[in-house]
């Protein structure tokens, strides 16, 4: 299968994009332990180190450089991609303002998930697959309303720091 030993040339963005879902879903299973606002500033925290990984690993080459030049569709792709999540975003906030709601948190998990399959063509299927498994999981949590919610959002952290781990791994031909 050319796909995955090729994925590094393929999918230059997948290291980058694989650090960051490591650092956001650490963001995101954390603030699953706590109530209240903890799931909020879990993922404001994730997100943080994220941007900051992106940041150093962007100016030392460490997470980009493989000497492989990203095609500027695969820019188009990620600039789709945020754009459409944060549209999806507004609309999920503006339908439950109440931002401590069950249906809230689920749609803004299942938002995201989304946007990873409009990443999959620059980020791989291993971003593609996460969406999958993000939205099931997000459908599910809105489903099982007896469930405690930071259930679905533990499993949404372990899931990104498990496809960001993979991502990251594969980039490096570890795997």
């Amino acid at each position: 299968m050319d796909l995955f030993t090729n994925m590094p040339e393929l999918f230059p963005l997948m290291r980058g994009g694989g650090a960051f879902l490591v650092a956001i879903g650490l963001g995101i299973l954390v603030g699953s332990f706590g109530r209240g606002r903890w799931p909020f500033g879990g993922l404001l925290a994730g997100a943080a180190i994220g941007i900051l990984i992106m940041a150093v690993g962007g100016a030392t080459r460490l997470i980009f450089d493989e000497g492989v030049r990203t095609p500027i569709w695969q820019w188009g792709v990620l600039g789709i991609a945020m754009l459409v999540e944060v549209y999806l975003v507004s609309v999920v906030a503006q339908k439950f303002p109440d931002t401590e709601s069950r249906p809230f948190w689920m749609w803004l998990l299942f938002v995201v998930g989304a946007h990873f399959l409009i990443l999959g063509p620059s980020h791989g299927p291993i971003c593609a697959l996460l969406a999958v498994l993000c939205m099931t999981n997000a459908w599910i949590g809105l489903r099982a309303t007896t469930v405690d919610l930071r259930v679905s959002w533990a499993i949404d952290g372990v899931l990104k720091i498990g496809a960001g781990a993979l991502m990251v791994a594969v980039s490096y031909r570890f795997v």
